[in-house]
């Protein structure tokens, strides 16, 4: 195949804010992290979304995991620049 398989870039120049809306903590940081530290480096608010705080199927009590992998998801949030992280 003599086409290019990769994407455009996505023009990003404009942006102010980003949304990011995942399932589970840890799931930004696999492909999508540098992204998020190279916008919110240039200044863009960008707040994570995470539809649950992760600690179905774990091997401690729901009660116990929750907390930590939400620390351990601010942690992230900190390393990348996101101000915001919302857990629903």
């Amino acid at each position: 195949m003599s086409e290019s398989t990769s994407l455009p870039a996505l023009p990003d120049e404009d942006w102010s804010r980003v949304l990011c809306v995942v399932a589970h903590p840890d799931d930004m940081e696999y492909g999508t992290s540098a992204a998020v530290a190279t916008w919110t480096r240039r200044g863009i608010a960008v707040t994570y979304l995470l539809l649950t705080s992760g600690e179905a199927g774990m091997q401690a009590p729901p009660e116990e995991v929750g907390p930590i992998r939400a620390a351990e998801q601010r942690r992230a949030c900190d390393t990348v620049g996101v101000g915001e992280l919302i857990i629903l």
